[in-house]
């Protein structure tokens, strides 16, 4: 039988309270009448009826109000209990309509006369169409609660702040929990007074913030960076994208918007820019450095070679002393370019930092004068770091005689030495720090201290706070260089009127580079010899003096200044050449180091030793890889050049490769 009654039904199972046999048969035939088909289940008596209910799965209770020990009114109480989404009708032949009014407003969903059964299908229809409406309600509304519960839970475990507000910005209508944490203040004094968030803003932002507020009430977003104060006194940048609400007619009926907290990116964005800053000034400080001192080796050297010239007038001895105690400075100036630049070789040896110090210490209480107290707290044992022992020594000297000059009326310098198991989470704020076993080198003064906002610039090369020929502004810049090269860094504490405190973080050596120990021989004497030396150099005045100081030491000379003119010599002479003193840095396309490849590969025997103003990373990671290639650092003097020679001659390597100007 084709039904009407409403989709999503098929045959209504229907549970009816009725003790009637008769009154059962006539509802049936009604319900049958009226085009639905159904399944009844009778209940005649109080507990069949709640075992029914028990049982469930009905999509609807028909009972009569009046049956023996039992009533309707009962029966809705237990149908309401146990089954409250089934709809329920009354059908009885003895309610009067003030009665019927009452069971109605208890929660029945219609009732029907027996003397009227005609009335029931479209009673039935009109049940289940309401409760249909009525479940979809509850189910949309709870639907809704859930959505509101997890918006709910975004709002307050998302660290942005979600606002909504009036679209004259006056009222405030929501603010998400992590407004209290990003601007530091509670969300009851932004409910109790509106504008405390814009109070928060820096004065030199503000402005900006209320204008692009006033255009989002007329409808245009806007996109911000601004910077707030907390309550005690910290900074934070916010980035904040602010939208529309449109009502139906398109006029702005609110706003609202997101604010994120941008800080850490905001610090990674400048330490990348300070360092690519640092970058750029440390390659051009390396060309320089790199040109000035072949002007320097030739400067220096050919002073030390008149020096020790004796019939020189005493007058014309004076003079040349001047110029070389002048070249020796500016040969310092040059070496603390390059370290700054990273292009001077460090000869890292296994060392305890604490002897270092040690081996200092009385220098520098010399060099800071009487009027500072200089106290050293090291911490013993102490892990062993690969470093080069004079660059560390630089380190000290550079960072007392900065301490002295910030305590002009005298004062405390401490050094101290310390461990530090540095954790992945201590390296946010510093971008060259790694995580590992470091040892520390402290130096912390009495002095001025160093205001804030001159603190981020501290190690900017040609930076100085001093007064005009007081200072060359790279003391600071060598020490950042320095640390860059070891793979560490270097962090500052200062405050004004208190005093400053550098912290220089160098990594624990391993086991196998603390137990590595620096080849020793013999210290020659200044002894010539007769071999054979191609030396290959670009600068034609370095190359001369090189030259000259080879044969003043019974050496044999050939000259290229280029890579083509040596090989054009080596096809010549391959079988003189006992060494190939070339530099780094051709002017054409082969290198010192490809030079030197190409013949090792013909003569595996031959002595090489480079020469640079700098050294490339590439060769430098050739030479510490390569223990028969040694380095001498420009510029350089002649007693150094011919002790080096000798030394790589007889042995292959070198004692120690000097980057003193004046060793």
């Amino acid at each position: 039988m084709k039904t009407d009654y409403p989709a999503g039904f098929a045959a209504l199972r229907i549970l009816h309270l009725e003790d009637n046999q008769q009154d059962c048969a006539l509802v049936e035939h009604a319900v049958g009448a009226a085009g639905l088909t159904s399944v009844f289940t009778r209940a005649t008596t109080s507990a069949e009826f709640a075992a029914a209910l028990a049982r469930g799965n009905y999509d609807l209770i028909l009972s009569d109000y009046t049956l023996p020990g039992y009533d309707g009114a009962s029966a809705l109480v237990l149908a309401r209990e146990l089954q409250p989404d089934i709809p329920l009708i009354l059908v009885s032949g003895t309610i009067g309509e003030e009665r019927a009014v009452e069971i109605l407003r208890d929660g029945a969903t219609d009732f029907v006369l027996k003397t009227r059964l005609a009335l029931l299908g479209p009673a039935i229809r009109r049940a289940l169409e309401q409760t249909r409406d009525r479940l979809g309600r509850q189910q949309a509304e709870q639907a809704l609660r859930e959505n509101e519960e997890r918006l709910r839970e975004m709002a307050e475990n998302i660290r942005d702040v979600f606002w909504s507000a009036s679209a004259d910005g006056r009222q405030i209508h929501y603010v998400s929990p992590a407004y209290a944490q990003i601007w530091g203040r509670p969300l009851a004094e932004l409910h109790a007074r509106p504008e405390s968030w814009l109070e928060a803003v820096w004065a030199e932002d503000r402005p900006g913030l209320v204008h692009l507020r006033g255009l989002l009430g007329q409808g245009i977003p806007y996109s911000l960076e601004y910077r707030i104060k907390q309550a005690d006194g910290t900074s934070r940048w916010i980035e904040e994208r602010g939208y529309p609400v449109r009502s139906p007619l398109g006029e702005v009926e609110r706003m609202v918007g997101v604010a994120h907290d941008v800080t850490e990116r905001k610090h990674l964005e400048e330490q990348l820019q300070q360092a690519q800053k640092m970058e750029s000034i440390g390659q051009l400080a390396g060309g320089i450095a790199h040109d000035f001192s072949n002007m320097l080796t030739v400067i220096n050297g050919y002073s030390n070679l008149l020096l020790d010239n004796q019939v020189l007038p005493p007058n014309v001895v004076e003079s040349l002393k001047h110029i070389f105690v002048a070249g020796g400075r500016a040969a310092n100036l040059t070496r603390q370019l390059l370290i700054f630049s990273r292009k001077s070789y460090p000869h890292n040896q296994s060392l305890d930092l604490n002897e270092v110090v040690d081996n200092v210490t009385s220098m520098l209480r010399r060099m800071i004068g009487e009027n500072i107290r200089l106290d050293v707290d090291l911490a013993r044992p102490l892990p062993r770091i690969m470093a080069d022992a004079g660059m560390v020594e630089q380190i000290m000297m550079n960072l007392a005689v900065n301490a002295r000059d910030a305590m002009s009326k005298g004062g405390s310098l401490v050094l101290s030495t310390g461990s530090r198991e540095v954790a992945a989470a201590d390296c946010a704020q510093h971008s060259d720090a790694k995580p590992g076993a470091y040892a520390v080198l402290g130096v912390r003064d009495t002095g001025c201290g160093i205001p804030a906002e001159i603190l981020p610039r501290i190690f900017e090369p040609f930076f100085t706070t001093k007064e005009e020929g007081k200072g060359t502004g790279l003391g600071l810049a060598t020490v950042f260089g320095i640390a860059r090269q070891h793979q560490g860094w270097v962090e500052v504490e200062s405050e004004v009127g208190t005093g400053t405190l550098f912290q220089v973080f160098f990594p624990v050596a391993t086991e196998a580079e603390s137990a590595r120990t620096t080849p020793s021989f013999e210290h020659h004497m200044l002894t010539g010899g007769k071999e054979t030396i191609l030396l290959v150099e670009d600068e034609e005045s370095v190359r001369a003096f090189a030259r000259t100081v080879l044969e003043m030491h019974g050496y044999k000379v050939l000259e290229a200044g280029t890579g083509v003119e040596a090989l054009d010599a080596w096809k010549w002479h391959r079988e003189k050449i006992s060494l190939l003193l070339t530099d780094l840095v051709m002017p054409d396309e082969i290198t010192g180091h490809e030079l030197a490849g190409r013949l090792r590969a013909e003569k595996p025997g031959l002595r090489v030793l480079f020469s640079s103003g700098y050294n490339p990373a590439q060769a430098r990671d050739v030479i510490k890889s390569n223990t028969e290639f040694c380095f001498l650092q420009k510029p350089y003097q002649p007693k150094t050049l011919a002790r080096i020679v000798r030394e790589v001659l007889d042995h292959g390597t070198a004692t120690s490769l000097s980057q003193s100007p004046f060793a």
